[in-house]
Parts: structure tokens; C-alpha cells; sequence
């Protein structure tokens, strides 16, 4: 019996008194009202003694089967069908939006975080990661509520659909089992799992759905969780192209060629020297001392070139290799990268650059300089050996410090052979008085000089530039002679070089290698030895691809700076210009896809459970067009303890799974 004693009808037992002799007796009926708070007696005679009172509750006609464990349907079909739309929504909703965001971030290789909410990204890392979970189990929750109430609302049109408005016992039990999401079966009922036809999918399918379940939070997570990703952009610029055949480049070239003169001259904000020494000095030693220590095998160390104009200085990893530094991280007065598809021109994207590394390839310098001692010097303080030529133009000598650690300098060239493009230099250099035994005559040859194309590497959290040769020559410039100023400016240079490097005590570019020498080789200071010639060769080398990376510049440069400046000269013609070519990998902070295959995998589960549930609405639809003759919940606990089990019992005394389970409560349950 189920509900108050006052909502049903009941009778009452009176005991029969002793009586002496018989009367009239009458019935007593006892009607009450809705709450049980009134009752009204009726009396009817008759011929025996009173012995029963019926209590009859004054219930309205509609309510006589009326059942407090499952009332009857007050909702209107219409708002029926306005639930059922809500569940399709909602569930359309939840297989689509990850794939929409997966799609949306996949397509865009990225969104990036912008303003404050980028910045507060790395300074609360735990919020995030909380909130991230807090988003994960609620879409799990979500999952879980809307399949649960989509297979009620199955359970309703399934037993609607049997005429006997019945399910089996494993039937009912399966629906518990999805509606709440847990395994309602122990170990000791599986002989009953593996007896039925079925029943094994059913419940492998119901361990799938756990497991799917606990993989939601996860592939929410990665897809939503905010991190430092990588965005690649093409850049792209001219610079001038010191390898030109053209006859109004060389025109443009010679009418601008250095004037070794000393100078000042503003460009763009910043102030260039003209001059080819003086204060350069400090970064051509550094240019020749970074590569010297390439040669020794110490390969982390980087030069410091403060004299470019850059804020700062710009640092390179090893020899700046006859390239001038473009981009926004090399000389800004001569940065010519296009603005197109350039994220550096953009204030808000480079506001919110985490790191970045952008590679250029430029125009560079292939040469090799080789020394050997020599028994004498064509140095002579006057005219040089016959056969060869002077490059040292407008010098007619070096004055020189007679001290006793004194080096001297000369330069010339052998003419160019038959069959050739480019002469051989020749570089001298001559140690006096204490340097005539520590450094002796020295000639180094300098192979003729030809373009060649560098990967110029700007790393920003290391913060310095790296020149690394391409694997072949430039194909259009190689077969082209140099101009021969472009490599003659450089060697005037270096003579300068030595010559405002000489004071009293001794000779800066001579002790430079010195003591490089005596700290990383432990060679003697006093005396010659082969490896000497190496550092001298590898000091040469250096300071001349220092040099002549001052003569290579951006197009739209109006002058050329560093040790040597080419040239000041305005609109170099088209035929001078060359185009570089590049791109930039910097990491913001947002939403990014690192392996969409992974990420995907991960959206599956979530994805297979909302198209299930989509799936058993749309049956629904299918069995009930939307009648809906049922508003009963057959997992229910009130429902269940209702129920009745029809069928025999198993051998083993316990309830078969195939037995019928009988929803006594649920007749005639129809929406109004």
C-alpha cells in the first residue's frame, strides 16, 4: 500500500459487544473529505447490530488511480515537444563545438592571446589550469545529464512500444545502468551477462561509455588550454648586390666609391662615421677575434658590434661573413624588410611575441686567406716589388711608430691570369724590432672573392646573429667578376686598421693574436710558430669580412657605414638591387593544435557519446511521433520498488535476466 491512509479507502474492525437481546442494528459509513480533516457518518438500519464503520474518502473522480510514486502528466503535449527541441539542441550543440573550435584554431594555425589577457596568461598559470578542469568536468557533466535524460525518455517509448508495457529484468537494469552512468552488475552476475543474446555488446557498450566519459575532461582540456605556440611568416626585402655585370650599377658604384676621408654624417636619426678607422676599431678586433677563436675550436663565443647604429650593439655568433644584419634586430636605419605579411610592422602581434627567430638570406663574402712566413718583405717604405699592383689607392705610405714591437702593412694584387675574373690580393705584413722574431715577414693571399649566399639567423633569447653558408655558391653571381673597389675599399681599410692600431708599447691587432695565443694554446710570445699563422690568417679574415659588410646594404639606403663606407650615394638603380628572402617563427601565447591527429583522438569519445544520445532522441522520435503516451521513469527507485517481476526463478533461486518486469503504475500515464 503506498501513500497516506486518508488518501485511500480503508475499513475499520469494531469487536461485537455482548448484547441480551437483538435489535435493530444499523450500518455506519464514514465518508471523508480530500485531507482526511472531516468526516460525516451515515447511518443505515438494518437488521443486525452494527459491526463494521467503512471510512470512504471523498476522492474527485479524475484522482481515483491516482499514484504519489508516479503522478499523473500535467505538461501539455506541446511543452512535451518544446523539451524534446531543447534536448536536440542541446545535444546538436555538444557534437558540434569542439569541432567547430578544433576547426577554427586548425584553420588559423593558431589563435593568439591579445591585450590583458595574454598578459595574464604566465602569471596565473594554477587559475588557468583550474578553471581548464572546472570547464572539463562540467562538459563531462553535460555529456552525462543529457544522455541520462535522453535514455529516459527511451525507456518511456520502449515500453510504450511492447503492448504489454514491459521490459526484461537485465532490460531495466541496463536502463539504470546508462541513465545514472555505472556498472550496476558485481562479478558474481556475469553468468547472467554471458547467457543472453546481447547482453555482452550491451555491456561491453556500457564500459566503453564509462571509459569515454573519463577521457571528456581530457580532450576539453587540450582543447581549450591556453600555451606558447610557434606562427611562421614569409618576409621578404632587397639589398644591393655588389656582384652586378650591369654597366649603369657600375656607373651608380663608381660614382659613390669610399672617399677615405673622416666624417660625421646623420642618417635616419643615427650618426655614421665616413671616416675607415678611428673609432671602428674596437668592433673590427672584436670581428677578428671572434673568428680566431673559431679556428681554435671555441665556437660559443660572440662579437659585439656597437658601432652599427643598433641600440646597443649587435652580436654575432662567429664572423659577420661579409653580410650586412637586416630586419628589425639589424641596423634599423637600413631595415628593409616588406611590410607585407611582416608581423614586426604589427605593434599589437609584436607586443605579444614570447620569443622569436627570423633568417634572411643575404648576400655574403666566399673567401679564404692563407699566411706563410717568408725570408724577406717587399716592404720598403717606397715602391713595391715588380709585377705587381698597388691597391692602396691615394696612400702613398703608412706613416709608422718606430718603437720596439712595431708592425707594419702593405697590400697589392697579381693582375688576373688568362681565363680568369678576379686577381689574387696579397697582403704583407712585417715585424720590427722586437717583432721581428715574434712575428717575422709575413705574406698571406687572399683568394679572389665571390659572392656567396648566408643564412643570417637572428635568435631573440639568445640575442645575436649567426651566418650560416647555403650549401651552393650563388648561381648568378659566382660566374661574375667582384667589383674590384668592393674588395680594394676593405683592403685599404685594413691597413688603416694596423696603422691607428700601432702605439708606443706595442701593436693592438699584433697582441690581440698574441695573447689568444699564449691563454687557449700556450704558445710562446717570442717566437714564430705555424700556428700563428692560422690566428693571422683567421684575424685577416675576419676583420676584411667586417669591412666589406659595410660596403653591402639595404636598397634603400642613402649611405653605407661600419668601417668602410661605400657610399652615400641616392637611388642605386634597379640593376643593383637583389632580393632577400626569409622567414620569422615567433611563439605568443593562445590556442594551438600541435598534432591534429592526437587532438582529435581525444574529441572522439565526447563526440561518439553526443552522437549516441542524438541518436536514441531521434529513435524516440521515430517509435513515439511525439504521442507520448508515457511520462514514466522506468529507473526511477520509487518505479522499481513498484514493479513486479513476472516468470519463474532460476535454478539457483535467484531472479532470470529474461524475466519480465512489469510496470503496473505506468498504466494509461498519456499526456493531456
Amino acid at each position: 500500500m503506498t501513500g497516506s491512509s486518508l488518501d485511500q479507502p480503508f475499513s475499520a474492525e469494531f469487536p461485537q459487544r455482548p448484547r441480551t437481546s437483538r435489535a435493530p442494528s444499523t450500518s455506519l459509513t464514514v465518508v471523508g473529505s480530500d485531507n482526511g480533516d472531516n468526516l460525516t457518518l451515515k447511518a443505515k438500519a438494518s437488521g443486525e447490530a452494527p459491526s463494521k464503520v467503512e471510512v470512504v474518502q471523498d476522492v474527485p473522480p479524475e484522482e481515483e488511480n491516482y499514484d504519489v510514486a508516479n503522478p499523473p502528466d500535467r505538461s501539455t503535449r506541446a511543452e512535451r515537444i518544446r523539451n524534446d527541441l531543447f534536448l536536440l539542441v542541446a545535444v546538436v550543440f555538444m557534437v558540434l563545438w569542439p569541432w567547430v573550435v578544433f576547426g577554427i584554431i586548425k584553420g588559423n594555425d593558431g589563435i593568439q592571446m591579445y591585450g590583458r589577457l595574454a598578459e595574464s596568461y604566465p602569471n596565473y598559470p594554477h587559475e588557468i589550469a583550474i578553471v581548464v578542469t572546472i570547464l572539463g568536468t562540467a562538459n563531462r557533466l553535460a555529456a552525462t545529464f543529457l544522455l541520462g535524460k535522453i535514455v529516459v525518455r527511451f525507456g518511456q517509448e520502449k515500453i510504450a512500444l511492447a503492448n504489454s508495457r514491459s521490459v526484461t529484468v537485465f532490460g531495466a537494469s541496463a536502463l539504470l545502468a546508462f541513465r545514472h552512468a555505472s556498472l550496476v552488475w558485481g562479478i558474481g552476475q556475469w553468468r547472467q551477462v554471458t547467457k543472453g543474446g546481447g547482453r555482452v555488446a550491451l555491456f561491453l557498450l556500457l564500459v566503453s561509455y564509462l571509459v569515454g566519459l573519463s577521457l571528456i575532461p581530457s580532450g576539453t582540456a587540450g582543447l581549450i588550454t591556453p600555451a606558447e605556440f610557434n606562427k611562421t611568416e614569409k618576409l621578404s626585402g632587397t639589398e644591393l648586390d655588389f656582384f652586378s655585370e650591369d654597366a649603369a650599377c657600375l656607373t651608380w658604384l663608381e660614382t659613390n666609391r669610399v672617399q677615405n676621408n673622416c666624417d660625421w654624417k646623420s642618417f635616419r636619426g643615427t650618426q655614421y662615421t665616413t671616416c675607415l678607422g678611428e673609432n671602428q676599431i674596437l668592433d673590427v678586433l672584436d670581428s677578428g677575434r671572434a673568428n680566431m677563436l673559431s679556428v681554435i675550436g671555441i665556437k660559443n663565443e660572440t662579437s659585439a658590434l656597437g658601432q652599427l647604429g643598433a641600440e646597443g650593439a649587435i652580436r654575432f655568433l662567429g664572423s659577420v661573413k661579409g653580410v650586412l644584419p637586416n630586419g628589425p634586430d639589424g641596423v634599423p636605419a637600413f631595415d628593409s624588410l616588406n611590410a607585407t605579411f611582416n608581423p614586426f610592422t604589427n605593434p599589437s602581434i609584436r607586443r605579444q611575441m614570447v620569443s622569436y627567430n627570423y633568417s634572411l638570406v643575404q648576400q655574403g663574402l666566399e673567401s679564404t686567406v692563407s699566411c706563410n712566413y717568408d725570408t724577406s718583405s717587399p716592404i720598403r717604405y717606397s715602391a713595391i716589388e715588380a709585377g705587381l699592383v698597388d691597391v692602396l689607392e691615394n696612400i702613398v705610405d703608412f706613416p709608422t711608430l718606430n718603437t720596439d714591437n712595431t708592425l707594419t702593412y702593405w697590400a697589392c694584387k697579381q693582375p688576373p691570369p688568362p681565363g680568369t675574373l678576379d686577381p689574387t690580393y696579397l697582403i704583407y705584413l712585417r715585424g720590427r724590432a722586437n717583432y721581428a722574431t715574434s712575428i717575422g715577414n709575413i705574406t698571406c693571399k687572399v683568394s679572389p672573392m665571390r659572392a656567396q649566399m648566408y643564412s643570417v639567423d637572428y635568435l631573440s633569447l639568445a640575442g645575436y646573429f649567426v651566418a650560416k653558408p647555403e650549401l651552393s655558391l650563388d648561381t648568378q653571381s659566382s660566374p661574375r667578376a667582384t667589383f674590384a673597389r668592393y674588395v680594394e675599399g676593405g683592403l685599404i681599410g685594413l691597413g688603416a686598421l694596423i696603422w691607428e692600431a700601432q702605439n708606443l708599447s706595442a701593436n693592438l691587432v699584433a697582441e690581440s693574436v698574441f695573447s689568444l695565443a699564449a691563454k687557449s694554446l700556450n704558445l710562446s710570445t717570442f717566437e714564430t710558430h705555424p700556428k700563428y699563422l692560422e690566428l693571422y690568417a683567421a684575424m685577416l679574415q675576419g676583420v676584411l669580412e667586417y669591412e666589406i659588410s659595410s660596403l653591402i646594404g639595404p636598397p634603400t639606403q642613402q649611405a653605407t657605414y661600419s668601417r668602410l663606407i661605400y657610399s652615400l650615394g641616392e637611388n642605386p638603380p634597379q640593376t643593383c638591387l637583389r632580393n632577400i628572402t626569409g622567414s620569422v617563427t615567433y611563439s605568443v601565447r593562445g590556442w594551438y593544435i600541435s598534432n591534429a591527429w592526437t587532438q582529435a583522438g581525444l574529441l572522439l569519445p565526447m563526440t561518439l557519446i553526443n552522437l549516441a544520445s542524438l541518436s536514441l532522441l531521434i529513435a524516440c522520435f521515430v517509435i513515439g511521433k511525439f504521442q507520448y503516451r508515457y511520462q514514466f521513469d522506468a529507473t526511477d527507485n520509487v518505479s522499481l520498488l513498484a514493479a513486479r517481476v513476472e516468470g519463474h526463478q532460476g535454478r539457483d533461486g535467484g531472479i532470470e535476466w529474461g524475466n519480465k518486469v512489469r510496470y503496473d503504475l505506468a498504466q494509461a500515464r498519456g499526456a493531456t
